[in-house]
């Protein structure tokens, strides 16, 4: 059976049914989310718009795969979930001006918290790819504005990145990323509903993103403005994963863009990453590397101190697409060994099997479950469900069975 086959029967048979039967909250609209890393208890009913947006987004794009029939799975349910989704989010979350909250009640009220532009971006990726599928332009004016306001925040810096925020004068490379993702996903909500083409907007946050790619096909993850930060572990740390997941935007938006003439940089970065990354003595991709360096302090270089051997299933599955997409587009064979790797490690990890529902997604460096919060206290099912659907599109668009 070969991967988009695994793929697709892992999204039918195993992570659709584990959400659609938990994590629709059919009473107050919105999405149940915050399970343990087993996926055997519910730890709250609150809602964080993060996922709330994610959720959006899976399903609409599951809805879009069913529809061609890559999916087994009912669109016109997928769609009305998605859109009481995407109206929970509108009547509850979205504010003028393009902010959104960052965490509600079960009936959707606001619960005390600082502002994230990651928590902003999904809410507008989740509205895009609804847009996406429905060719509506109905809500097309505040995924503008919600794109815009994180675009203007990341460029000016020190934009709000909650739960891990950056010291002052710091630039990440995760928020530059999660603004071409949310402009590739406006630009395509626009085309769908509108005809407009792609543009200036998503090739600046195209060459932002990319303006971290060093000369060895690594990326630079946080940029610090303090010449004497550089020694730090801040300055010196790498997350292959976020790359990764980079380079596969950047070649999206490019073919959005017809602008290809960089691909092939970008293809050798994926097995350089790939090799920077991955755990000879265990297998699988750790989360940090390059763990080195003057100690700064904040929590998120506390949090890659203390995590940087740990196994996640985002990482992966990130990992997988990318190489997939380097391999069987581009025709790279390091890539598709690198495939090989991380598809076998990813299956032989993360799906719950006996020990847990869905995937475990939190392992620590030997892929024993570790029962601990990464991030959200949420088990999000966005990256599992967006890399598995886009591994068997690719293999649709590619002529494979």
């Amino acid at each position: 059976m070969g991967p988009e086959q695994i793929a697709r029967r892992q999204l039918e048979d195993v992570i659709f049914p584990f959400w659609l039967e938990n994590g629709i909250d059919t009473e107050h609209g919105g999405f149940f989310t915050c399970f343990d890393n087993r996926g055997r208890r519910r730890l709250s009913t609150d809602k964080f718009t993060w996922s709330q947006g994610r959720f959006v987004w899976l399903l609409a794009r599951a809805a879009r795969l069913a529809d061609r029939g890559l999916l087994s799975l009912d669109p016109a349910l997928l769609i009305r979930y998605a859109e009481r989704g995407a109206s929970f989010l509108l009547d509850h979350a979205v504010r003028p001006g393009g902010e959104c909250a960052y965490i509600l009640d079960e009936r959707g009220g606001p619960l005390p918290a600082e502002r994230s532009v990651f928590a902003d971006a999904f809410v507008a990726m989740g509205l895009a790819e609804l847009a996406t599928y429905t060719g509506s332009a109905e809500h097309l004016a505040v995924i503008d504005a919600i794109v815009q306001r994180i675009a203007d925040d990341v460029e000016a810096g020190d934009p709000p990145t909650p739960p891990y925020p950056l010291p002052p004068g710091c630039s990440g490379f995760g928020a530059r990323m999660i603004v071409l993702n949310a402009r590739l996903d406006q630009a395509r909500a626009h085309q769908a509903a509108s005809g407009r083409p792609a543009g200036a907007e998503l090739r600046a946050a195209r060459r932002a993103m990319l303006a971290h790619r060093e000369d060895g096909g690594l990326f630079t993850e946080t940029f610090v403005a303090d010449p004497g930060m550089r020694d730090t572990i801040l300055a010196r740390h790498r997350t292959p994963g976020h790359a990764l997941e980079g380079i596969w935007m950047a070649m999206e938006a490019g073919d959005l863009l017809g602008e290809t003439g960089d691909h092939g940089d970008l293809v050798a970065s994926v097995s350089a990453l790939c090799e920077a990354g991955w755990d000879d003595e265990h297998g699988g991709l750790f989360r940090y590397v390059g763990v080195s360096g003057r100690p700064y302090g904040g929590p998120y270089e506390d949090l890659v101190r203390r995590t940087w051997t740990t196994k996640l299933w985002w990482v992966h599955t990130e990992a997988a697409y990318a190489t997939r997409l380097a391999a069987q587009r581009y025709g790279d064979r390091r890539a598709a060994g690198w495939f090989d790797r991380i598809w076998d490690y990813t299956l032989g990890t993360f799906p719950g099997g006996a020990d847990g529902e869905e995937w475990i997604q939190i392992r620590d460096r030997a892929g024993a479950p570790l029962d601990e919060v990464v991030a959200l206290p949420v088990k999000d099912p966005y990256h599992i469900s967006r890399n598995l659907m886009q591994i068997v599109e690719l293999g649709a668009q590619e002529g494979r069975p």
